[in-house]
This record gives C-alpha cells, sequence and structure tokens, in this order.
C-alpha cells in the first residue's frame, strides 16, 4: 500500500503546519514546515489514543476484579467450581486461553485491593498496563501496607521516561520501604545462583547463569574489554558481528582458549550512600548498570579487600560536578560524564552511557570546549540524530540537557540523581515558532 503524501491532507494540522511568511523560516523550506505540521497532528492523535487505551485497561481491570470477588448466592456452587466458571466465561470474552484469564482475574483483585492508585493513574493515562505490571510485580513480596506505602513512592514521581526507569523505580521503592525484607530476599535469591543450558533448535543452543548482580555486571566489562580488543585487531577477512565476536569472546574465556589471561579486574561501580557505609540507615546503594540494590549488598561489595574508593559530591538534588581541558576526553571526564549521565542523553533512550559516544555539546569545532560541563554521552543512533537530523540540544547545567524536535516539541533530560536513583526526562511541551530549530 502506497502511503498518502503528507501534504495532501496538511489543512487538519492546525496553526503549527501554517506556511511560514514568505515561503521559508529560518531557512526550512515550507514543505519541511508543512511535513512537519501534518507530524504533530499523528503524534497529537497518537497520545490520545494511547491515553484512550490505558482508560480501556483501567476498566477492563475493574470489571475484572469485581468478578474475581464475585460471590454467588448459597446453594448456587454446591461443587465449588464458581472460580473456574467465571475463568472459562473470561476466556471466551476476551479471546485467551482459560489459564491467561486466571492470570488476569488474579493480577486485576491484586491491584484493585493494593495498589488502588496505580489504577487511577492507569486511568488517567499516566501509566500504561506495562508498567502498572511492573509495579504490582515488584510490590507482590509486600503486605498490602507497605505495598501502598511503595506505590505512592514511585507513583509521586510519575511515569519517568522509559518503562526500565519505572521498573527500577519500584524496585528502589520497595527496598526504601521494606530495607530488612529486601535484604532477605536478595540473600536468598542470592543462594540460587546457577547456570543452565537451554537447546534450540537448528544447531545452537542457550548459556545462562543466575548471578549476584555486582558478578553479572563484571563478567560483562571483562567480556566487552576483549571483544573491544579483538575487534580493533582483525584481519580483513573476519566478517564476524560484534554480537558473534562477543559469543565468541564468551566461550575462548571460559574455556581458556587464544591466550586470554586469567581473571583480571572489572570496573564494577556500586553508588553507596556515606550513612549506609558506616552502618547509620538503609537507603538503597546503586549498581551502575543494574539499578538499586539494599543497603547491606551495597555495603558487602564496598567493604571488599579489592574494592577502591572514590569520594563523589553531588548538589542538593544530588547531581554530579567538575572540570578538564582537552580534545578528548581524559579517562576520568569519561568517568566523571557516564557517572552523572549513566544512560545516552537522547530523550527516553535507556542505552547505557558505557555503549555511547561521548558528544561535545556544544561542537569543538564550533568553540566547544572539552569539559565535563561540555561533554554528554550519545549512543551511536542518537549522535547521528543529533547531527543530522536538525534536533537542536543545549547544556544549561552540566548534564542538564534541553532538546527541540524537527517538531518544535521540547524535553530536559536530567542528570542521574544520587539521592533518590532516579534519571528524569520531562516532556515541556512546543516551543513558540521562533524557537523552532532551524
Amino acid at each position: 500500500m502506497t502511503p498518502r503524501t503528507p501534504s495532501t491532507i496538511i489543512n487538519a494540522a492546525g496553526p503549527s503546519a501554517a506556511p511560514a511568511p514568505n515561503g521559508e523560516q529560518e531557512g526550512v523550506p515550507v514543505a519541511h514546515r508543512v511535513f512537519e505540521g501534518w507530524l504533530n497532528d499523528r503524534l497529537e492523535r497518537l497520545r490520545m489514543a494511547v491515553v484512550g487505551i490505558a482508560a480501556a485497561q483501567a476498566a477492563a481491570i475493574r470489571v475484572q476484579a469485581e468478578l474475581a470477588a464475585a460471590c454467588p448466592p448459597e446453594g448456587y456452587d454446591s461443587v465449588g467450581l464458581f472460580a473456574s466458571m467465571v475463568a472459562g466465561d473470561v476466556a471466551a470474552v476476551m479471546r485467551i486461553s482459560t489459564g491467561s484469564a486466571e492470570w488476569h482475574l488474579d493480577f486485576a483483585d491484586q491491584v484493585v485491593r493494593r495498589l488502588p492508585a496505580g489504577v487511577e493513574a492507569l486511568a488517567a493515562g499516566v501509566l500504561d498496563l506495562p508498567r502498572l505490571k511492573s509495579l504490582e510485580h515488584a510490590t507482590a513480596p509486600l503486605d498490602a501496607g507497605l505495598a501502598g506505602r511503595a506505590a505512592d513512592l514511585v507513583l509521586g514521581k510519575g511515569p519517568r521516561a522509559h518503562r526500565a526507569g519505572f521498573t527500577a523505580a519500584c524496585r528502589r521503592g520497595v527496598i526504601k520501604v521494606d530495607p530488612e525484607g529486601a535484604a532477605e530476599r536478595s540473600e536468598v535469591r542470592r543462594r540460587g545462583r546457577r547456570v543452565w543450558v537451554e537447546p534450540e533448535s537448528d544447531g545452537v543452543a542457550v548459556l545462562g547463569a543466575l548471578l549476584p548482580a555486582e558478578a553479572a555486571l563484571a563478567c560483562q566489562g571483562r567480556i566487552e574489554r576483549v571483544t573491544d580488543a579483538a575487534v580493533a585487531g582483525r584481519g580483513e577477512g573476519d566478517g564476524r558481528s560484534r554480537d558473534e565476536v562477543r559469543a565468541d569472546v564468551l566461550v575462548d574465556l571460559i574455556l581458556g582458549r587464544c591466550g586470554q589471561p586469567g581473571p583480571a579486574g572489572a570496573d564494577v561501580q556500586v553508588i553507596v550512600p556515606v550513612g549506609v557505609l558506616l552502618g547509620l540507615d538503609g537507603e538503597p546503594g546503586e549498581l551502575a548498570g543494574y539499578g538499586p540494590i539494599p543497603a547491606t549488598i551495597a555495603r558487602e561489595i564496598a567493604l571488599r579487600p579489592t574494592s577502591t574508593w572514590r569520594r563523589m559530591l553531588t548538589d542538593p538534588q544530588g547531581h554530579l560536578v567538575e572540570l578538564g581541558e582537552r580534545r578528548y576526553p581524559s579517562p576520568a571526564q569519561v568517568r566523571h560524564v557516564r557517572a552523572r549521565n549513566p544512560c545516552c542523553m537522547f530523550p527516553r533512550c535507556s542505552r547505557r552511557a558505557w555503549r555511547c559516544d561521548l558528544d561535545h555539546t556544544k561542537p569543538y569545532a564550533g568553540g566547544g570546549k572539552t569539559l565535563v560541563e561540555n561533554l554528554g554521552p550519545l549512543c551511536r543512533r542518537h549522535h547521528r540524530v543529533r547531527h543530522h537530523g536538525r534536533w537542536r540540544v543545549t547544556q544549561p547545567r552540566p548534564g542538564v540537557f534541553r532538546w527541540t524536535s524537527p517538531t518544535g516539541r521540547r524535553y530536559e533530560v536530567r542528570p542521574h540523581s544520587y539521592l533518590d536513583g532516579e534519571n528524569i526526562t520531562l516532556d515541556q511541551g512546543m516551543s513558540g515558532e521562533n524557537d523552532r530549530p532551524g
């Protein structure tokens, strides 16, 4: 099916699509402005549709909860099969299996009873269903009172920039309201560590491992460093993708092949509040690349004989600050920027900073200095978008990135806060016509 040309339906796009006087504005052709107006119209329609879907899902959950809690009159269910009967009818209405229907009924019953604020947020379009599932899953080990407190903590700061950030916030909220229980549950999970092989078709298999988070990240760091060296030193005839090289490196390291040295240091960054180090409070620590961990685990990692400590000073919002003067960032500057902004600084991108380029916010060729206040991590895709896609970005304060899209939408990406572990992206609406990127 051939897509319709946006300019043929532009009148529905409203004022933002109106052609600028004299054919162009800020050097942007009218056709581009018209196209961006059409994009804005569709984005607004999509936003409204997403909000409507969330409201409908909340309504369905409330009905499912009523069905799950229904009690038939005396003598109606003499053999005790009412719940199975309801699940069967729900399965037919929703066109799913009876097992899935039972899960939906149980989920609805749990969230309506234990997390009413979460259901309200779904109805209002603040949350989507996957976020509500993350909240329910994280609070499942808690009693109703603690679950409500954790939900209030999480929902107080909104849906976060993406689902991974919201899920991490859910884990953090549970640790904050139940630090002792979180430590006990972590200890139980760590005792369940294991390795397994799962056969797949076509001559391949999955090798999996359940490990303590810091051990898994150390393994990943080691694999990535050896992969970097292998990719940099490979010959012209080596056509393997990076993923293939990474998989081969894993096998070689485990089997001791290709002369790789034995266990080597791997940076695993754990941010531990000083009160936790001193045993004065139970605030969760932060394992870079993973998220919140119980205070007992953070303290144990920090106090290992092989651990080295670096002091991190933060402002009252928990954000980091510093200086340097080089064309290419020094290792210390790279560590600082990645600690300050642990993910790609493009709005709502969750790619970890260690997999990103370090970009000069004000280009070096245009007089931008190689200081941490002029650097930020950008993944390769968004690096190209920033420099070739008419997006505009400024860094008014170290680690704060203000973006304006080609359609005039504005976003503010803030640095990671080491007080509450949050990475915040704010939608700031539409820019004025004169502020739109040229």
